[in-house]
């Protein structure tokens, strides 16, 4: 499937790693590609992106929130936890569950538009399709709708 894949795709699925990598992340989710998307993107995913305010501070701003009720929600009153790493992490982190499937919808969303190659802005496409998990919840944080970002992109 990275085949397919354009510069700009595999730079994003790589630099999602690094994110990852760089938090302590025990493994790639979908919320590392969408901080990937909003730290390098190419010029239609940027624009798209700008234009709906999504940057690397709103997104980690949202994430943040939703780990914070997460906690609220299981008893826990101050979060706790690692925080970003010192950079300092030997192993690349695994592919987690919702960066796998964000990455498989990636190929159907550029089959669905007929399009051969997979680009960047088909990344954030499928992350919107997502209807469960934290993409959802951080969007709707944002107040951001898949149709928001299928606008954006035309």
């Amino acid at each position: 499937m990275f085949e397919r894949f354009s510069r700009s795709a595999r730079a994003t699925v790589k630099r999602a790693q690094r994110v990852a990598a760089e938090e302590g992340a025990g493994s790639v989710e979908a919320e590392h590609l969408l901080l990937a998307l909003t730290q390098q993107a190419s010029d239609r995913t940027a624009r798209a992106l700008h234009a709906l305010s999504v940057t690397d501070v709103t997104v980690r701003a949202a994430l943040d929130r939703e780990f914070a009720d997460a906690l609220r929600a299981v008893g826990v009153v101050a979060p706790v936890g690692p925080g970003p790493s010192s950079g300092l992490t030997t192993s690349t982190p695994r592919w987690g569950q919702s960066a796998k499937l964000a990455l498989m919808r990636t190929l159907q969303v550029a089959l669905d538009r007929g399009h051969k190659r997979i680009e960047d802005h088909h990344i954030l496409l499928a992350l919107t399709h997502a209807e469960a998990g934290v993409i959802p919840r951080v969007l709707r944080t944002l107040d951001i709708s898949a149709s928001d970002i299928e606008a954006a992109l035309r």
